[in-house]
């Protein structure tokens, strides 16, 4: 049985910004130098099996677009690895977000720079995707028509929230919601190990949802919720995920890709 994946990207620099310090990943594709000077949008169809992320940058001027372009670069380099193994994506993945983050620490330290990136990725293969995230760029699945968040931000404010001394309302406002502990281009071993979903399997209406934080501090999960399910297909819902962000207000880069998995013949 053949697996369909049918999926579409946006990313703006937002109405505040002056550059793109975000870049994602589409089965293999993404966004030049060029490519974000300019809003993106790409979509298609795939098969199974592919791999799907979005990065956002950090550290102002060009140092975060340096950033989060090594890390897509990097999953060009190990798609194939991962692909190739997908008994043991865990592994496959660990060793990409290792490497990605030797080249980053290399960058850094020969150009004098500070930096860093997040990082949502998807691995779609067999009867099953996982995802695995650093940073506070979000994952989510779509079971049944429904959006459920998978993935947990790697920030202050959350561990603070997991460990029950605020509230996850206090913790969407809190100042220390965009401090984080976990990313790429961090020296500390502990930081770079990404965390991953359990495998989760096909239904009629399966797929996800990848985005940087400039699309889930905007809108909120309801209103992104809603969004989703008025979408008809993966291109209507990022162009109406992005242009929501913008209206109401587009502070940061913004950033989304989703992902719609069909089984045929």
């Amino acid at each position: 049985m053949s697996v369909k994946i049918k999926f579409a990207a946006r990313s703006e620099v937002g109405n505040v910004r002056t550059n793109n310090e975000d870049n994602l990943y589409c089965n293999g594709i993404i966004m030049s130098e060029s490519d974000r000077e300019r809003p993106f949008f790409i979509n298609g169809m795939a098969e199974s099996p592919a791999i799907f992320a979005v990065c956002d940058g950090m550290g102002g001027e060009d140092c975060g677009e340096v950033a989060s372009l090594t890390a897509v670069q990097s999953l060009q380099e190990h798609s194939g690895k991962i692909l190739g193994n997908l008994l043991d994506s865990d592994k496959e993945v660990s060793d990409y977000v290792i490497s990605a983050n030797s080249k980053l620490l290399d960058i850094m330290n020969a150009q004098g720079i500070r930096t860093g990136a997040t990082l949502v990725l998807s691995v779609i293969g067999g009867s099953s995707f996982r995802i695995y995230n650093l940073g506070d760029s979000r994952g989510f699945r779509i079971e049944g028509g429904r959006l459920l968040r998978v993935t947990e931000d790697h920030t202050v404010a959350e561990e603070k929230m997991r460990m029950g001394f605020i509230s996850a309302s206090q913790a969407e406002k809190s100042p220390e919601r965009h401090i984080l502990t976990r990313y790429l281009g961090d020296s500390d071993e502990y930081g770079v190990i990404p965390d991953a979903s359990r495998e989760y399997g096909f239904d009629t209406h399966s797929g996800g949802l990848l985005c940087s934080d400039g699309l889930t501090d905007m809108l909120t999960f309801q209103e992104i919720s809603r969004i989703m399910r008025a979408a008809k297909d993966p291109s209507e819902a990022v162009n109406m995920l992005v242009d929501s962000a913008l209206e109401h207000g587009g502070k940061d880069n913004v950033t989304c890709l989703v992902f719609e998995i069909s089984e045929g013949a």
